[in-house]
């Protein structure tokens, strides 16, 4: 997914991957699409916070980096990132990516989602 592209600008920075990957699609895909980028590893430090079944499901990869990002939220940040007006969709993003660490699933490469990527960016 996109936003991961953080952690292949910088390589090791599990913190700061959200910031530099909405820095690097902000001109392409816009500011809202930035936004959820950087907001992905906000809702998984809310998620692991508020949803003990969700916590237990994630990859062995986002548990290790759930650590570096700040690990769960305490109760102050929970209601702050709730009142966000961009929670819900920052919270079905991360689900989507968490859904998608499928080892061995087969994906379209980058050029089969060219026109959709062109298509998003021209709105």
């Amino acid at each position: 997914m996109v936003h991961d592209i953080g952690h292949v600008l910088y390589p090791g920075d599990d913190a700061g991957h959200g910031r530099h990957g909405a820095d690097a699609v902000r001109a392409l895909l816009g500011t809202r699409v930035a936004r959820l980028v950087e907001l992905h590893v906000t809702a998984k430090r809310y998620l692991a916070a508020t949803d003990a079944i969700h916590t237990a499901a994630l990859s062995p990869s986002s548990q290790r980096t759930l650590i570096a990002q700040g690990g769960p939220m305490a109760s102050e940040e929970i209601a702050t990132f709730e009142s966000d007006p961009d929670f819900t969709a920052a919270l079905a993003l991360r689900r989507a990516d968490d859904a998608g660490k499928v080892i061995g699933l087969t994906v379209h490469p980058l050029a089969w989602w060219q026109p959709v990527i062109n298509r998003v960016a021209a709105e």
